[in-house]
């Protein structure tokens, strides 16, 4: 990471390899970021989606609030706002690594809350009704009924929002996050070119991105007719 930190004003030759493995090296950075986002999310989408379909009206209100406001802020300005704002109050947003994560958490978190919201009410409520008819408890019902069932039916979804957020990972480089985009803008710097490393960090992102979709899209659909949902 030598190279990263320190770049000589001498513009530095590379062969194609030498740039791509440089390159390469930010992917792990940049799928940390989005794995833990990722995981952030859905949890907070799992439990704000059941509020806003279970929960008593004070905190449906507070769960439809969350999704819209995060919905339509821009992931950018939530990065700013956490990094350059409440850092200076908060120490965990003084690590930029810390707060991406924590920024595409909670939009991630309000688009599958919206996602889990759809695939609950592809459901209906006749299976909460017939499991509570047996003796579960709600909590029960939602637990060993209803999530299972919804999960299956959100994957091609989370497929996609799992794509969008290595995507918006590329964010994270602003405030100063070695991740790959970081890493792009270190080699357009070092060689000044302005041609090679964003292609490069194109295909990787597209190679990232779009098996993954397209597979658990694929895998999502072939378990639901199994399942008959």
């Amino acid at each position: 990471m030598e190279f990263s930190r320190s770049i000589s004003l001498k513009r530095l030759t590379m062969t194609p390899i030498e740039q791509l493995t440089f390159l390469l090296r930010a992917v792990p950075i940049t799928l940390s970021i989005s794995l833990l986002s990722f995981l952030l999310g859905l949890t907070l989408g799992i439990i704000f989606s059941f509020i806003r379909i279970y929960g008593i009206a004070p905190l449906r209100y507070i769960a439809d609030g969350y999704e819209k406001v995060f919905r339509s802020v821009p992931v950018l300005s939530i990065m700013f706002l956490l990094y350059f704002g409440l850092g200076g109050y908060i120490p965990i947003f003084k690590d930029s690594y810390l707060t991406s994560v924590i920024a595409l958490g909670l939009v991630s978190g309000a688009n599958q809350s919206q996602i889990f919201r759809s695939s609950i009410g592809s459901i209906g409520r006749s299976q909460m009704l017939a499991a509570t008819s047996l003796g579960l408890s709600s909590f029960k019902a939602l637990r060993h009924v209803i999530l299972p069932q919804a999960l299956f039916l959100a994957v091609p979804g989370l497929g996609s929002e799992i794509a969008l957020l290595i995507k918006d990972s590329s964010y994270s480089f602003i405030i100063g996050v070695l991740e790959l985009m970081k890493h792009t803008d270190i080699l357009r710097a070092a060689t000044r070119s302005l041609v090679f490393p964003y292609i490069a960090s194109a295909l990787i992102y597209v190679a990232l991105t779009f098996p993954l979709a397209t597979y658990l899209d694929k895998w999502g659909s072939k378990k639901k007719r199994e399942l008959g949902l």
